[in-house]
């Protein structure tokens, strides 16, 4: 195949059913300008057989014969796609394959776009935000930790950064790589976001039945634990201090990761222990998380995150009260602006 446009890119590992169902899904659209790429992690079932059965030449299986982990699935998966566009899905999602002629449309016509994503179930009225490239394009684009279904890439943007060879330290970028991705790509070209929903993350019952392939929940290296939102967020911010930025936009974005992880670590985690749905995909029991833990958790992260990124903010008494005091003017920042749009609302 020649001059392929977008390349449907899938990690798959035991989930022969609804992987095909995917795939075949997605070939339901006759473009000839499209593809899809799944890279099998090693699978034990029938999935390889089941897509070899396949008989469309815009399907691509490729395998690496033995289960390589999660995080290497993720990344060589992208780094296959031959399209001018990358889209990833996880292999348990929806795709209506209905809107892939549109939303491929929209891709071909940004001259200078380097990722996106694509929300699921979106309420706005626009059909897509363009953020200029730049700190406004990470701060809207990157970092954030969304279910990773619907994020495209520009190809060959993205393997100028070399993903594989750089994103693919588990101890460093836990299964969230293409963040990382997302902060170089919005200094090279646009951010978008694409608000048609074109991608349905699993949910529900389906949830239930098709447990999580990559992640102990009981664990402190489950993602979505205090402890892996900390190293996360570590992470984020030393990745930050590496980027072609002002020392203003490079400590906003600092701040900003430490008050969305801080987020995460605690109402993000009681949420997810409070869903039965996602306790028994992810194999644990549900249960509440009472407001002395919360605080207890908030304390313990605010503290690990200064003590680890110290060497960033300068160590001393001076360089830590700058810390606190951007934090302070960030939070009254935030509560302004969300108060301003109360009011906006309220007399409109």
């Amino acid at each position: 195949m020649n001059n392929i446009d977008l390349s449907f890119c899938i990690p798959t590992y035991n989930r022969a059913e609804i992987v095909s169902r995917l795939v075949t899904n997605i070939l339901s659209c006759i473009d000839p300008t499209i593809e899809v790429v799944v890279l099998d992690n090693g699978s034990t079932d029938d999935t390889l057989s089941i897509l070899r059965a396949i008989k469309d030449e815009r399907l691509v299986v490729h395998s690496n014969g033995e289960n390589k982990g999660a995080l290497f699935n993720m990344v060589n998966v992208l780094n296959k796609g031959r399209g001018r566009f990358l889209v990833y899905s996880t292999d348990q999602d929806h795709v209506d394959y209905t809107k892939i002629d549109g939303f491929k449309s929209f891709l071909l016509q940004q001259t200078d776009l380097a990722g996106g994503y694509c929300v699921f179930n979106s309420k706005s009225e626009e059909e897509y935000e363009i953020i200029p490239k730049g700190c406004q394009a990470i701060k809207k684009i990157a970092y954030q930790g969304r279910h990773p279904t619907g994020y495209f890439f520009n190809n060959d943007l993205l393997k100028s950064i070399k993903l594989v060879k750089r994103f693919s330290d588990y101890s460093f970028v836990d299964l969230f790589p293409l963040e990382f991705a997302f902060a170089e790509l919005c200094l090279m070209g646009n951010g978008a976001i694409y608000h048609k929903t074109i991608f349905t993350p699993e949910t529900g019952a389906m949830v239930v039945k098709h447990k999580s392939s990559t992640t102990d929940g009981k664990t402190k290296k489950a993602f979505f634990s205090p402890e892996a939102r900390l190293k996360l967020a570590v992470s984020y911010t030393k990745h930050i201090n590496t980027l072609q930025l002002s020392p203003r936009e490079r400590n906003l974005l600092m701040i900003d990761t430490f008050l969305h992880g801080m987020v995460a670590a605690t109402l993000g985690y009681r949420s997810i222990l409070r869903n039965n749905d996602l306790c028994t995909h992810y194999y644990m029991e549900s249960r509440d998380i009472k407001t002395p833990e919360l605080l207890s958790i908030g304390l313990n992260f605010y503290t690990r995150f200064v003590a680890e990124t110290s060497d960033i903010w300068g160590g001393s008494f001076v360089k830590q009260m700058k810390f606190n005091t951007l934090i302070l003017s960030r939070l009254f920042h935030k509560m302004i602006k969300k108060l301003t749009k109360v009011v906006k609302n309220k007399f409109t």
